[in-house]
């Protein structure tokens, strides 16, 4: 392949800046465009910093030359990096030299997909860069590295090993039915509920693997002047949202995000849940209910000083994951409240009170769904391929009565689907898709 170039550092300026080239003639360019003092072949050299003068078309620079061989290198081939001064003008200048010597522009993704096909990393392993490059939080960052360096590839190959051996067992067994079939057809009974067990438990890990990739998105409702906005203000530590004694005063939602025990939270605060004919506040009022209807959870806020009912917010939130908070437990004309429990919060919003202990149980959501090992499925992809691996499975139980043939069927293509995780049996569509998400650089 066509030697390659990128920028690999964020555009912009910068103490220090990096530009990678890829390809079997890297040293050849490299000896054309950078000078040490005493002319070091870099290939003798590998892996060290040699400090030399970058040589642009109109431009030179002082910086660092890093050659890596193949079997050392990210992308499984040849590769050189420069190290020079991070300005927008020298990066530029750079990639327009190593172009001018031989070179071409790298395509989003094209070192890593470089690194998938001369098998340096499987295919989950590189959306695994590409999700530690876009997390936002700690949680993300945790489960993106465990996708990059391999963990759920390991569990992906461990479930398929398991099915194909069995597949195996059966292939054998058309050959010699009368000798292996009382054998095998038990072990068809006894491991495909194991097998899809496992796939359920990843599947089942997608919704924390959601949360650690986009973070926990929280509405914050109830009626007006409950509270909500100075619940979004003490729970992000500062003044957010506009907070009077007016109600209606927010009409719009307004969002927020921090970090909690490494998880992210979306907060969106919301209009007062009420009937109104004042135009404005009615749009909020139906966005309001739409960011219900999204969320993960909702922050159900009661004025713990006035005991009305509100029916109409009630029925919104009969189907969702709900904590009910009593605010204003600091005044002197609250009235007698539930007492707290899993789902029941007392706080104050004024004075801070409770609103530690409603972070940590808001982050509880994301580890309630995660399982043994710490594997949990972060992309809509993978998730989409372990659904089909179950219902394949599933359709090999049904068929259990049936012939080995038809066993057999639904079992590839269970392993099939799996295969599609990893790479093993990706198209080259899906296997583009991936990569022209990624920065150019990487």
């Amino acid at each position: 392949m066509k030697t390659i170039v990128a920028i690999s550092s964020p555009v912009g300026a910068g103490g220090i800046g990096i530009v990678r080239m890829s390809g079997d003639d890297v040293v050849s360019i490299a000896s054309k465009v950078f000078q040490t003092k005493n002319n070091i072949n870099y290939d003798v050299y590998p892996m060290m910093m040699h400090f030399g003068t970058f040589i642009g078309l109109d431009f030179k620079d002082k910086g660092y030359l890093v050659y890596f061989p193949k079997e050392k290198a990210f992308t499984g081939e040849p590769t050189v990096e420069f190290y020079l001064h991070g300005g927008v003008r020298i990066m530029k200048g750079a990639v327009d030299r190593i172009i001018k010597e031989g070179a071409r522009m790298a395509q989003p993704g094209e070192f890593t997909k470089r690194a998938y096909v001369n098998g340096r990393m499987t295919l989950s392993d590189a959306e695994g860069v590409s999700e530690m490059i876009t997390s936002q939080s700690a949680a993300g960052l945790r489960a993106a590295y465990r996708l990059m360096t391999g963990m759920v590839g390991k569990k992906i190959d461990e479930i398929s090993s398991r099915l194909t051996d069995l597949i195996s067992a059966l292939e054998a067994s058309l050959d010699y039915p009368e000798e292996m079939e009382d054998e095998v057809l038990p072990a068809i009974r006894t491991e495909v509920p194991a097998i899809s067990q496992s796939v359920k438990d990843l599947i089942s890990s997608a919704r924390s693997g959601r949360m650690a990739r986009d973070g926990i998105l929280v509405a914050i409702a109830g009626h007006v002047n409950a509270g909500k906005s100075s619940l979004l203000n003490a729970l992000l530590g500062q003044d957010r949202a506009i907070v009077t004694d007016i109600p209606g005063t927010t009409r719009d939602t307004i969002e927020a995000s921090l970090e909690v025990d490494g998880v992210l939270v979306n907060l969106v605060d919301t209009a007062g849940i009420r009937e109104t004919n004042e135009k404005v506040e009615g749009i909020g009022v139906e966005r309001a209910k739409q960011t219900i209807e999204n969320a993960d959870l909702v922050l159900y806020v009661i004025d713990s000083t006035d005991n009305t009912s509100f029916p109409e917010l009630e029925k919104l939130l009969k189907d969702k994951k709900v904590f009910r908070i009593y605010n204003k437990m600091d005044s002197p004309q609250c009235l007698e409240v539930p007492e707290a429990e899993d789902n029941v919060f007392h706080i104050s919003a004024k004075t801070g009170e409770g609103i530690i202990p409603l972070k940590h149980a808001i982050v509880s959501l994301y580890t309630e769904g995660l399982v043994d090992g710490g594997e949990i499925i972060t992309s809509q992809r993978h998730l989409d391929a372990l659904k089909r691996t179950e219902e394949n499975l599933e359709s090999a139980l049904n068929n259990i009565n049936s012939t080995i043939d038809c066993i057999l069927v639904d079992l590839r293509n269970a392993l099939e689907c799996l295969g599609e995780i990893n790479g093993k049996s990706a198209t080259e569509d899906v296997v583009d898709g991936i990569f022209k998400n990624f920065c150019v650089g990487k």
